[in-house]
């Protein structure tokens, strides 16, 4: 009688194996795929064929489409490091991408089944905070279920956006909201690692805040988030400025604490302080533009680009590699991506503001520039995120 050892149990292919795999290269491809969309409309509008107005479909896109899997990616791998709980891995996450993807797939090619879109959009949603929050419970660490909040308001912003697509006003109220709060992601997790990713690679003593400071930041950008999505910035123009303005000072000095400026020679430590730099410099910039709506406008992309695009990137890199057992030392090019997005920031921010005849250029350069940024990152991740890790741990 032949007896037969049991076989070890087969592990999921690399890109399911943890959530940033899929999640980094499914925001990769689609941020240059949605972007050349968008360029392609301004250059061409009659290009657009679909029932949705298309500036809807873009700030909905960057936010839900773009940004969306990333927080999936690094907050579902993270809590597995957090609570040492084995991390979300096979058929799960490929229904937890597949719900997105379905989203995705369907305000492109069939934007008029809306209640489709927006039912897959609240699955990974729900999803994402049943595997975040199952694991965060189990281990009683709260001060992680600062996440929860967060992601129950964007699921509120993205049921109301498309219960009133049509009222472009509102909307656009809106999606500035859903990008401050994608923002506070950068504020807790870049607040968390950014200091000790900079201490422990320069060798310095970095201290940290007090914990009411540490929430106060937090705290200012929910209000500020709170505050567009609610009223009209023309009827509480005054108190919104004088708190862009508190916040702005609360943020520079969060940042001037973690000593950016020693960071020049290290681009995976530079880009993340060049990030969180744009939080105080969108913040300040709303304080001085009051309720002039075209100003906000470009302002608020100083934000979704430098901030959300610029970290993003950043810890798409750092991620990546650490997690699949590779050294910190990034593949060629990328320091180059880094600067790129925020060259995009500064020039679909700022250069409306100074030479406002160029604000269709600024639109283009900035678009093209996001592009090439992400096209590099794609490339060069690409095989890092879809083989097994090089030290042949899990994961």
């Amino acid at each position: 009688m032949n007896i037969n050892e049991p076989s070890a149990p087969q592990l999921p292919a690399p890109l399911w194996r943890l959530a940033f795999r899929a999640g980094f290269l499914g925001a990769g491809i689609f941020a240059v795929a949605a972007m050349a969309r968008w360029l392609i409309w301004i250059e061409a509008p009659s290009s657009w064929t679909a029932d949705i107005n298309p500036q809807w479909w873009h700030a909905h896109e960057m936010v839900f489409g773009f940004a969306m899997p990333v927080v999936a990616g690094f907050l579902l791998s993270a809590v597995a490091v957090w609570t040492g709980i084995a991390g979300t891995k096979g058929l799960r996450l490929q229904l937890l991408f597949g719900v997105w993807l379905l989203a995705r797939l369907t305000l492109w090619l069939m934007p008029s089944a809306m209640l489709l879109a927006w039912t897959a959009e609240m699955a990974f949603i729900a999803l994402l905070m049943f595997e975040l929050g199952s694991r965060v419970w189990a281990r009683r660490q709260w001060r992680n279920m600062l996440f929860i909040p967060v992601l129950l308001g964007l699921a509120t912003l993205n049921t109301i956006s498309y219960l009133t697509a049509d009222d472009i006003i509102l909307n656009i109220r809106l999606h500035y909201s859903a990008v401050w709060l994608v923002a506070i992601m950068v504020v807790i997790i870049g607040g968390r690692v950014t200091p000790i990713f900079t201490a422990n690679r320069l060798g310095l003593k970095i201290s940290p805040l007090p914990n009411w400071l540490e929430y106060s930041a937090i705290g200012s950008a929910a209000l500020v988030a709170a505050l567009l999505a609610v009223w009209p910035l023309e009827k509480i123009a005054a108190p919104f400025q004088i708190l862009c303005l508190l916040a702005s000072a609360l943020h520079f000095y969060r940042l001037s604490h973690w000593q950016g400026w020693k960071t020049t020679g290290v681009p995976l430590l530079w880009s993340m302080h060049l990030s969180y730099l744009c939080i105080p410099l969108a913040l300040l910039g709303l304080a001085f533009v009051g309720s002039n709506p075209i100003a906000i406008k470009n302002i608020m992309h100083l934000l979704a680009v430098g901030t959300i695009g610029g970290m993003i990137l950043s810890m798409m890199s750092r991620v990546s590699l650490g997690h699949t057992g590779r050294k910190m030392e990034l593949s060629r090019g990328m320091a180059s991506a880094f600067g790129l997005i925020f060259t995009s920031a500064v020039t679909r921010a700022l250069l409306p503001v100074f030479a406002p005849t160029l604000t269709h250029w600024s639109w283009r350069i900035s678009a093209v520039l996001w592009i090439v940024a992400f096209i590099v990152f794609v490339f060069r991740y690409y095989p890092v995120l879809t083989r097994p890790r090089v030290d042949g741990k899990p994961g």
